[in-house]
């Protein structure tokens, strides 16, 4: 919804800038869902072996801010590299606010994934729910006064503090137990290493890929460019934000029966796939007319280029239900391998010179299939191992 306001109330070249600014900010989000992935299966194993006497041996509060200091700085070190020419050299003031957003979202992910580890999915819907309707609201006041880029930037950061703060005061009591963790930070920062790398993949293929296409695309037209961005943004967003959402939820499903593991990870999969049919055939029958009939009646994007965008959303969700898996039988360096196969080849494509409106989906579909072949592989490997005397 917010990236629908702001293309209705920004200009093609004004929305080219918010649509680079804003994956670049859930690119660094999506690769420090790592964070969340780990401190999920770390929580959850812990709670599991409960009975086993331990002690604390960290806080994820702790590690959660040391986490954010880092990313923050990196990213505006970094900036300097890549913000002139995605941002637009007047707009580099941007990476600040991708910065800070950055490193609020590290105790976000950290806290969340402790939730989830736990259970306790009242509150993770809180934090969730929090952030995504504190977003909407300012973003939907700032552009009903103004198109300031900067304004938009911060409303679309401070929710990230704010969520999990607001959860916080109702809850502190929780939070402060759920902060206590049984593993050393050099373990945590071990794991998490590989969960981040594996969700560094990951964030190019979803979050960041505007981001990758607008460097990609610096030749194209922008009105072609941001129809494209905004296209693979709705297309994708009916299968991947609901999966993205229950990535703990499964990490906690296939940790704690193990047992029927292939057999839920088959049916996840079989769902996933049904819905990216029947959104396909929808998108055949009704996608350009509905694009051009309540969203913009200049867009351009044909039905050619907008079906294959719905399919290549697919693959990328069963992606999405095959890294849990691996996760859950503790295959960290296979499930980061699977991700960072699949966004190498996507990339790679890219390169091919056929236009970019279908250049995208092609690779944002070869890529994943690589990358489920892979993770299926590995996840026969690792049950077979496990069942081994």
């Amino acid at each position: 919804m917010v990236t629908f306001f702001a293309y209705q109330a920004l200009a093609g070249a004004g929305y080219v800038v918010f649509a680079a600014f804003w994956s670049a900010l859930f690119l660094v989000v999506g690769v420090l869902f790592g964070l969340q992935q780990e401190s999920t299966r770390a929580t959850a194993e812990a709670l599991r072996d409960a009975d086993r006497p331990s002690r604390r041996q960290s806080s994820l509060w702790i590690f959660g801010a040391g986490a954010g200091l880092i990313v923050g700085a990196i990213v505006l070190v970094s900036s300097v590299l890549w913000a002139p020419d995605s941002l637009g050299q007047e707009n580099t003031g941007l990476a600040l606010q991708v910065a800070l957003g950055s490193a609020a979202n590290a105790v976000v992910a950290t806290m969340s994934g402790a939730l989830a580890g736990s259970q306790r999915w009242r509150l993770l819907a809180a934090v969730i729910f929090l952030d995504g309707i504190l977003r909407l609201a300012a973003v939907s006041l700032v552009l009903s006064v103004s198109d300031d880029l900067n304004l938009l930037a911060w409303a679309v950061v401070l929710p990230f503090p704010l969520a999990i703060g607001t959860v916080f005061c109702f809850a502190p009591g929780v939070l402060r137990r759920l902060g206590h963790s049984p593993l050393r930070y050099r373990t945590l920062a071990v794991n998490s290493v590989h969960t981040v790398i594996a969700a560094s993949a990951t964030a190019i293929l979803i979050n960041g890929f505007p981001l990758v296409l607008a460097f990609y695309g610096q030749g194209s037209d922008k009105d072609v460019l941001a129809d494209l961005m905004f296209a693979i943004m709705l297309t994708r967003a009916p299968i991947l934000v609901p999966l993205m959402a229950l990535q703990s939820y499964l990490v906690t499903r296939f940790t704690n029966d193990r047992a029927a593991l292939w057999a839920f990870l088959l049916k996840a999969m079989g769902a996933v796939a049904a819905v990216m049919a029947l959104l396909g055939a929808a998108t055949w029958l009704w996608g350009l007319w509905a694009f051009q009939t309540f969203i913009n009646e200049s867009f351009t994007l044909p039905t050619a280029a907008l079906v294959p965008l719905v399919v290549s959303s697919g693959f990328i969700g069963i992606l999405c239900v095959t890294g849990p898996a691996l996760l859950a039988l503790g295959r960290h360096r296979a499930y980061a391998a699977g991700w960072v196969a699949a966004s190498a080849v996507a990339l790679a494509v890219l390169f091919v010179p056929i236009p970019i409106e279908f250049r995208a989906p092609l690779a944002l579909s070869l890529g994943p299939i690589v990358g489920i072949i892979w993770h299926l592989l590995a996840i026969r490997h690792g049950l077979r191992a496990q069942r081994r005397p």
